[in-house]
C-alpha cells in the first residue's frame, strides 16, 4: 500500500531504489525462509524511502540560498560533462543541481558535531576486532604483452614478445623494453599492486615461482603472449594497526555519523504526518 508523507506521495520507484540498496547488505542472507527475508527487506525499504524523503522535504522547506558561484560553476561543469551546447535549456539541470546542493546541506548539518573516535578508541577496536583485518597475499608486478587478436595473429605476437626478449637479455632496462615493445606499455608495463586471485591462473602461475627483481621467460596466456618481472610481494596475515588505523577512524566516525542522522530522522518522523494511501488516491496524485 502507498505512503503519503505530509501530503507527498513515496513513489514505489524509490522504495525499490532502497531496498536494492540495502539488500546489498550480507546479512540479509541469514534469513533463510525467502517470503520472510522479501517481507522484511520490504519493510525495511519502505522505512529507508520515508526518511529519504522526509530528508528531500527538509532540504526544499529550508529558506536559505545556495552559493549562487558554486550553482554555476557546477551547471558549466556538467554541461561539459555531457556536452551540453548552443540551446540546450539548461533551467531543468539547474535545479537539480540546486536540490542536490540543498540536500548535501542538510545531510551535512544533521551529521555536524558527530565525536572523533580518540586515539585509544581507535586501538581499542583493533585489538579486539584483529582477526577480522586479515589482507591477502599480494603481488607488483610488471609486464610485456603481445595480444593475439583479429588485428595481430599468434606467429606476429610470438615474434614481437621475442623480439623484446632479446633486448632484455641484452641488460636493457625493463620498463624501457615494454614502453617500446609492449601493447599496453603505459608506465613501462607496471601493473601496480594486485592481490593473489586478480590475474589469470597462467599470470599469477609466472609471477608466483620469481623473487622480487627477477623475470620470467615467454608464457602464454588468454590475452597473448607475456614476460613479467616481479617487483615486489608480501604473504597473507593480518594487516597492522598502521595500515587500518584511518580506515577505523572513519568507521568510527561514521557510526558517530548516523547515530546523529537516525536522531535527526526521528525528530522529523515525530513532526510529520506519514499515513497509508489507497490505490486509489495515490493514482490520482
Amino acid at each position: 500500500m502507498p505512503y503519503m508523507v505530509n501530503g507527498q506521495l513515496v513513489p514505489e520507484d524509490m522504495i525499490r531504489q532502497e531496498g536494492e540498496r540495502i539488500g546489498r547488505d550480507l546479512r540479509w542472507q541469514s534469513i533463510p525462509d525467502e517470503a520472510e527475508r522479501a517481507r522484511l527487506l520490504r519493510c525495511a525499504a519502505e522505512r529507508s524511502a520515508i526518511d529519504r524523503v522526509l530528508v528531500e522535504q527538509a532540504a526544499a522547506s529550508d529558506p536559505r540560498p545556495i552559493d549562487a558561484g558554486a550553482l554555476e560553476e557546477e551547471v558549466r561543469r556538467q554541461r561539459a560533462q555531457w556536452g551540453c551546447r548552443g540551446a540546450f535549456d539548461d533551467s531543468q539541470l539547474r535545479q537539480w543541481i540546486e536540490g542536490h546542493f540543498r540536500l548535501q546541506r542538510t545531510t551535512r548539518e544533521m551529521v555536524a558535531g558527530a565525536r572523533k573516535p580518540t586515539a585509544r578508541e581507535i586501538k581499542a577496536f583493533y585489538k579486539t576486532q584483529r582477526e577480522n583485518f586479515r589482507k591477502p597475499e599480494m603481488f607488483h608486478a610488471a609486464h610485456i604483452v603481445k595480444h593475439v587478436s583479429h588485428e595481430q595473429s599468434e606467429e606476429q605476437a610470438r615474434a614481437g614478445i621475442e623480439a623484446a626478449l632479446v633486448e632484455l637479455e641484452r641488460g636493457e632496462p625493463f620498463s624501457a623494453v615494454a614502453d617500446r615493445h609492449s601493447d599496453c606499455g603505459d608506465r613501462g608495463g607496471d601493473l601496480g599492486q594486485f592481490p593473489a586471485g586478480h590475474m589469470v591462473d597462467e599470470f599469477e602461475a609466472a609471477i608466483r615461482v620469481l623473487e622480487p627483481g627477477q623475470r620470467s621467460g615467454v608464457f602464454r596466456t588468454p590475452f597473448g603472449f607475456h614476460i613479467a618481472e616481479l617487483r615486489g610481494k608480501s604473504g597473507a596475515g593480518i594487516a597492522s594497526f598502521e595500515e587500518v588505523r584511518v580506515d577505523i577512524e572513519r568507521v568510527l566516525t561514521m557510526q558517530s555519523e548516523h547515530q546523529l542522522y537516525m536522531r535527526a530522522i526521528a525528530q522529523l518522523r515525530a513532526r510529520a504526518e506519514i499515513r497509508y494511501a489507497s490505490a486509489a488516491a495515490a493514482g490520482a496524485l
